[in-house]
């Protein structure tokens, strides 16, 4: 965010962009802003947003490929065998 240094107000900046449902996960932050804290550093927040994308990615790949076994009947019996070994 050019123009913006001090972290503070990198997140504050950051946040009046978020929607939901990222604005959900990142309500401490908002909380603390209310409250007049300090929101702490800008690299915790953005791995905090990259562990919370990270984690809906994979429960979507998981999902779809649980989809993709559910539907090919042939590939899940030949995947179930891999598993098990």
């Amino acid at each position: 965010m050019s123009g913006i240094t001090v972290d503070d107000q990198k997140i504050i900046c950051a946040l009046t962009h978020l929607h939901a449902p990222t604005s959900t996960y990142m309500k401490s932050y908002y909380d603390k802003v209310q409250a007049g804290q300090s929101v702490g550093s800008w690299s915790d927040f953005a791995q905090e947003l990259k562990n919370i994308y990270k984690q809906k990615n994979d429960k979507k790949r998981a999902k779809k490929k649980l989809m993709v076994l559910w539907v090919n009947k042939d590939l899940a019996r030949k995947n179930f065998v891999k598993y098990i070994e």
